[in-house]
């Protein structure tokens, strides 16, 4: 549901539960969201690399299975447009969980292919496109901020 009214900065909110087939609808949702309010080119693929990443992060690794099967999971995704930046803040009540904290350490790059453990490279990615990142465990739940600056001259009017 759009954030778009009176005073209030241009975004939306989206609900979701724990299933990893809901991250196509969350992509196609912020597309339009971004053709909308014509953000470059740039931001618009920085933040879908990030969003498929940390949100199949959550949804494959933060909630308990029972039996096989998943139990309960919520995740809110909420996006604000300023004149200068784009804020995607991440909300789950999956396991605690601080995807930039001391124990992701960047990988080493300079390895082969072939010698490079499996995994890392995701975290390091939203580290590299984005330009703030933060995370902190409100109650229950695991908050992820994420700020993608941008520049006034990069932005056409919408």
């Amino acid at each position: 549901m759009p954030l778009c009214s009176g005073a209030m900065q241009p975004g939306f909110r989206m609900s979701i539960g724990a299933d990893r087939g809901v991250v196509a609808r969350v992509q196609a949702t912020f597309a339009g969201f971004a053709d909308t309010h014509a953000l470059p080119a740039e931001v618009r693929r920085s933040m879908g690399v990030v969003l498929d990443e940390l949100l199949a992060n959550t949804l494959t690794y933060g909630f308990a299975e029972v039996g096989g099967k998943r139990v309960g999971g919520a995740v809110t995704i909420d996006v604000e447009l300023r004149r200068d930046r784009l804020t995607v803040t991440l909300t789950d009540d999956g396991r605690p969980f601080d995807p930039f904290g001391s124990e992701a350490t960047a990988p080493d790059t300079t390895l082969s292919v072939e010698d490079r453990p499996i995994g890392g490279l995701g975290v390091h990615l939203v580290r590299e496109l984005l330009d703030e990142v933060s995370y902190h465990r409100r109650g229950d739940r695991n908050v992820v901020t994420l700020v993608k600056r941008l520049t006034v001259e990069s932005r056409t009017p919408g």
